[in-house]
């Protein structure tokens, strides 16, 4: 919808001119910022900011065009509804939708609109109004007052953390620019976590390759879903996961802060670590990148190489298989498919 991307681009436009408003709180810790804070300390290098500005205005121009349509949004448990017939000034009601999906309304009682978009709540409430003999020729209007069933989380370096509701379908770049962008001193990999029917999944995406239309096989705009929560780490920081006891975006000196040390800033590996199933995710420029298996006990020894990170690195360490039921991970990476981790629950 024309409006709401309008919207979207003045608060954008807002947060660049008047500066960073103080961040609501994320669901991982406080302050908004979401898993462990490892912030670097002292100022950025002008290349940095002049690069975090350079994608902000090239995140304005992708979004500025968006025709996010609120006629696409299914109703859910705890949206607010307002809806009225224009036949009768009676049946004119707000309400909540309750945690099965029904709204109680005039003449009808409970209606379940779990699931339809407004359009599909009209024409059923219609149906059965005529059905029932109470308006012989019913015009209804559902307007949905407040999009509580379905948000979105946005953390880290961007310049309004917080949870924003889905208006309609919703890309990754919407919800960066709902956020009013990236702050400076932002990296460009932007972590999502998605969670369904108990196993998360973690995804990596280049925002400076996606912006820049060099993605490569797969990596398009991604289609948000309720309860995603898009992580922007703080440039020149590698990204930790899987069988570690602090998972988290972490800082390190490029070229020269090495493979084990990296685990070391994220708190070691976990009980039920798998030492010999390490994935080193390297970025190779242009979209590109290759998985490196590593074997940490081996570096451990002094039989192999401790590899030298570099930013834009991510690494997955994987669990023992005996305990691999209990719960699922996989992590992501546009272009090359998913890397398998199922640490037990903990």
């Amino acid at each position: 919808m024309k409006i709401y991307a309008a919207v979207v681009v003045l608060a954008f436009l807002c947060a660049a001119c008047g500066g960073r408003s103080t961040p609501s709180a994320g669901p991982y810790n406080e302050g908004g910022r979401g898993y462990a804070d490892n912030r670097n300390q002292g100022t950025f290098e002008n290349d940095e900011d002049d690069e975090v500005n350079g994608l902000n205005t090239k995140l304005l121009e992708d979004t500025a065009g968006s025709s996010l349509n609120p006629d696409t949004y299914t109703i859910g448990p705890s949206d607010l509804l307002e809806v009225k017939a224009i036949e009768s000034d009676k049946f004119t009601t707000t309400e909540r939708v309750d945690m099965d999906g029904n709204i109680n309304l005039p003449f009808l009682d409970d209606v379940n609109v779990s699931n339809l978009t407004p359009i599909q709540a009209e024409q059923k409430i219609e149906d059965l109004l005529r059905e029932e003999g109470f308006i012989k020729d019913p015009h209804v209007n559902v307007f949905v007052a407040e999009h509580r069933s379905k948000t979105v989380s946005v953390l880290g370096f961007v310049n309004e953390p917080g949870n924003y509701e889905m208006f309609g379908e919703m890309t990754l770049l919407d919800a960066l620019a709902m956020a009013k962008g990236l702050e400076e001193g932002a990296g460009t990999i932007v972590y999502v976590t998605r969670t369904e029917k108990g196993r998360q999944d973690k995804i990596m995406i280049d925002l400076d390759d996606l912006l820049k239309k060099e993605a490569g096989p797969g990596q398009a705009n991604l289609q948000m879903r309720a309860g995603d929560k898009v992580y922007v780490p703080e440039a020149s920081n590698v990204f930790v996961d899987g069988a570690v006891r602090t998972p988290g975006s972490y800082p390190i000196n490029e070229g020269e802060t090495t493979l084990s040390q990296a685990i070391v800033m994220a708190g070691g590996v976990a009980s039920y670590a798998d030492e010999g199933d390490v994935s080193l995710v390297r970025y190779m420029g242009s979209g590109k990148r290759e998985v490196v298996n590593v074997d940490l006990e081996s570096i451990q020894s002094g039989a192999s190489e401790d590899p030298l990170l570099n930013e834009k690195d991510a690494i997955v360490v994987g669990a023992s298989g005996f305990k691999s039921f209990f719960y699922g991970l996989n992590f992501n990476v546009f272009g090359l498919g998913g890397i398998g981790y199922n640490p037990p629950a903990r």
